[in-house]
């Protein structure tokens, strides 16, 4: 507890209101801020009863409830923000990822590697990835939403729909590490051997912080 935490109560509320909110930083400061001025406002309206200063706070912290209550009516706001955040990341950086793989698989064009992703069964499961990976994110991103066609969609479904699309995204990390690096990795060519590096720290970075994202996801579900 800061200092000021411990010598306003306002400002104590707010931090044991904080630290029931996980999710992204930036959602939870506009929710405290907003908590922190109706407070205010709520003491100044107490004050202008004719009560003084530290009984207005004191009554105004009492009038908002308990942190826990209050954590609890913010939490679904807190789970959409971050299904969000790991959707529209892994959007983003899945395009790059595939990208740089080509990239490296192309970059020696006269040589084998040009038929590493010519194979059937590789471009059935590159299909089936993408298909799941997409229907993950679409699904986590309505039931984030306020979609008027899925009014009762739980919050939790949000966390579960962006924690099974950064699963999947992280098998297909996997399946691209282990399947293409070494293969490419035996190829000569300096802009090749930068390519491939560049694909492999791509997909290992991701292949990380995905896998966090959606433990993180899957833990928040509890939180409720």
């Amino acid at each position: 507890m800061t200092a000021a935490a411990r010598s306003d109560p306002i400002e104590g509320l707010l931090d044991a209101i904080g630290a029931r909110l996980p999710g992204p930083a930036r959602p939870r400061e506009e929710i405290l801020t907003e908590l922190r001025d109706g407070l205010l406002e709520v003491a100044d309206a107490n004050q202008r009863r004719g009560l003084g200063h530290g009984e207005a706070v004191q009554l105004a912290v009492r009038q908002f409830g308990d942190a826990p209550t209050i954590a609890a009516a913010f939490w679904p706001e807190m789970a959409a923000a971050r299904a969000r955040r790991v959707v529209f990341g892994l959007f983003v950086t899945g395009p790059i990822v595939v990208a740089l793989w080509i990239w490296a698989a192309r970059s020696r064009s006269l040589g084998p590697e040009s038929g590493v992703f010519d194979s059937s069964l590789s471009h059935a499961a590159a299909v089936l990835l993408i298909a799941a990976t997409i229907g993950c994110g679409i699904w986590a991103i309505i039931a984030a939403g306020h979609a008027p066609l899925w009014p009762h969609i739980e919050p939790q479904m949000a966390l579960l729909g962006a924690a099974a699309m950064g699963g999947v995204a992280v098998v297909a990390d996997l399946a691209m590490l282990s399947t293409l690096s070494a293969p490419l990795a035996s190829l000569p060519g300096p802009v090749h051997q930068v390519a491939l590096a560049a694909a492999i720290l791509a997909s290992a970075t991701r292949l990380i912080l995905t896998s966090r994202a959606s433990r993180s996801c899957l833990a928040m579900r509890t939180m409720t």
